[in-house]
């Protein structure tokens, strides 16, 4: 059975309503019951917590670069009120209804402080006449088109300066003209900072960054107690929460290899409902609403690529705009009765989940530089990625073409008994069977894929094509349905009657979930990844950004079973197969004199798929 969704918001609730029990402030509380009158009144706290830098020393890496000031700016603040609810000629009796609104809030402005290297002027503009390696000795830059093969190569003896399998010239002076550097590079230059400190040897940690981090979240709970007719009693409680997290930023604009602006959101609503038939019997139900909705970046942001250059901080960060939804909606309902010897439970829960996800992770490209390109190949410590990067020459590129969000959903439904008996006094069994049945994740247009391997791809004749939910007898879900019965059963012994030694041993089995992710993944055919592999990283690039990125071949939805050729698949395993996990344990625990407990026991855990 999968867990609840675990909430801090309503473990607060419970630790509320303990405190305000041990005050007198509710129906139950021992010191409300020995009050005339009304026995309840409203009570409440404000509070607030705060951190500023003007009580804090300034961190040195700061004072070292000319800084004079580390922003912490933390304030958490809140309030939260308890008490009787009434209404004319509705609730009258104070004792009777209980309600509680928390609020809390946290706004941060935080410093973080970063070193880093980047190229300096002259190397951006070509001129690596003064750039070193990491002994300090001069780094050579050869151009990539001078390449052509060594006539006097040995293959027998190993490829050095004096056995080059290839031969490249130097540029002249070290320094690459300005005829050579690529357009679309030098646009992008123009939002990389330049260096503002000097910190390392040979022109590293040339780049200091005191950037504010900011968070901002605010959280309420409401919550109601009724009880009515004295065995029965409903429990409502509602959470809503919003939060902000701008990370620190490397630069001041889009470019910046740091995650984008994050907002989120949270709502949970719980209603719970106890009956009380008897004191062998009881009776309850719940129902929960949960939605999270977690959206980064914007449109402008995913206009810029992602450049990966090597020894030097990268530009543009992946997933530069994403929105990502996810709901639950979960009823339970259980009866629990002691009968003779017996202690017996029935239940039930029906599971939705739904996740609707739009993440491209690379709508505008992301672009690997290395050095071979622009070294002496077969020879270390030459070319640079950076100069690589500067002729637009690429070892590797990809990019997403997302054409639309995914909505995933599937299902859980459990029918699960226990019952506890008590052979003898000294001797209980607890036997228990969970019934369930889980869906696989569908999408709600049916815009999913697979990789079958049993399906011939028709422009290879071989075994391995992309297969669509619903075409061709294809499920929903691609995979079936699963139907699972997972026993448990635990034994508590005291031999002999003796209560101060107990043995006790338990078998259990559980099947689980394959959970949905955040992702658009598995929907190949309805959204692309182009990749461009070079063959050769030290003689040819995946592609030449003078020419640009090659448009994708195909429009989409391309429902074809070869469209995922020369490609990355995404493989789904089709034989419905699910993680399950075992375990088993066997335990003797002697209590001793003064408090003392001696325990040894064996414990087995196994899982497969």
């Amino acid at each position: 059975m999968p867990p609840r969704p675990s909430n801090a918001l309503t473990r607060a609730a419970q630790e509320f309503k303990v405190l305000t029990g041990e005050r007198g402030m509710r129906p139950d509380s021992p010191q409300a019951a020995r009050k005339t009158g009304p026995k309840l009144q409203w009570h409440g706290r404000v509070y607030e917590n705060f951190r500023n830098d003007q009580l804090d020393a300034v961190p040195h890496e700061v004072t070292q670069n000319g800084g004079d000031k580390s922003i912490l700016r933390r304030n958490q603040f809140g309030f939260n009120v308890a008490g009787p609810v009434l209404l004319p000629h509705l609730i009258r009796d104070p004792n009777n209804t209980f309600a509680m609104i928390s609020y809390e809030g946290v706004r941060e402005r935080i410093s973080r402080a970063s070193l880093l290297t980047i190229p300096t002027s002259p190397e951006r503009s070509g001129d690596f006449s003064q750039t070193v390696d990491q002994a300090g000795l001069p780094l050579s830059i050869y151009d990539p088109a001078t390449t052509a093969l060594n006539p006097g190569y040995d293959p027998a003896q190993p490829t050095s300066t004096g056995n080059l399998q290839y031969i490249r010239t130097p540029f002249p002076g070290n320094r690459i003209p300005v005829s050579r550097l690529a357009p679309s590079i030098q646009q992008a230059l123009e939002l990389y900072p330049q260096p503002n400190t000097k910190i390392g040897p040979f022109f590293q940690n040339n780049y200091f960054v005191n950037s504010p981090q900011m968070d901002t979240a605010d959280g309420f709970i409401f919550k109601l107690d009724h009880p009515f007719e004295k065995r029965h009693r409903i429990t409502s409680t509602t959470n809503i929460s919003n939060g902000f997290l701008g990370s620190a930023k490397y630069f001041p604009n889009l470019a910046s290899p740091t995650p984008p602006d994050q907002n989120f959101t949270t709502r949970r609503s719980q209603l719970d409902y106890v009956f009380t038939a008897s004191a062998k019997t009881v009776y309850s139900a719940s129902m929960i609403a949960l939605s999270t909705v977690t959206s980064a970046g914007d449109a402008s942001q995913a206009l810029y690529p992602r450049y990966d250059l090597g020894n030097y901080l990268s530009m543009g960060y992946p997933y530069p705009q994403s929105r990502n939804v996810r709901n639950t909606f979960e009823a339970d309902a259980s009866v629990s009765r002691r009968q003779g010897k017996h202690s017996l439970r029935l239940s039930f829960q029906g599971d939705g989940y739904q996740v609707n996800s739009f993440n491209p992770a690379y709508p505008s490209g992301d672009l690997q530089f290395s050095a071979g390109l622009t070294s002496l190949p077969g020879i270390i410590d030459t070319g640079l990625p950076f100069a690589s990067f500067l002729l637009g020459l690429p070892q590797y590129g990809e990019r997403t073409i997302t054409s639309s969000p995914s909505y995933f959903r599937n299902s859980y439904l459990s029918l699960s008994g226990t019952d506890k008996y008590e052979l003898f006094k000294d001797l209980t069994i607890s036997i228990g069977l969970n019934l369930s049945r889980r869906t696989p994740r569908a999408e709600k247009y049916n815009r999913q894929s697979a990789i079958d391997p049993a399906v011939i791809d028709p422009s290879v004749g071989l075994g391995g094509a992309l297969v669509f939910a619903g075409v061709n007898g294809i499920p929903r879900g691609i995979r079936p349905a699963n139907f699972d019965a997972d026993p448990n059963l635990g034994i508590a012994w005291n031999p002999f009657g003796h209560a101060n030694t107990v043995v006790r041993a338990g078998f259990s089995r559980q099947h689980q979930f394959i959970p949905i992710y955040n992702g658009q993944w598995a929907t190949q055919g309805f959204n692309a990844r182009q990749t461009f592999v070079s063959t050769n990283t030290e003689l040819s690039p995946a592609l030449n950004l003078n020419n640009g990125i090659p448009p994708l071949g195909t429009p989409l939805p391309d429902l074809s079973p070869s469209a995922i050729d020369n490609g990355v698949a995404d493989f789904m395993d089709l034989s419905g197969r699910e993680p399950v996990y075992q375990s088993a344990s066997l335990s003797v625990e002697r209590e001793l004199p003064f408090s003392l407990m001696l325990s040894a026991g064996f414990t087995y855990n196994g899982g497969r798929d």
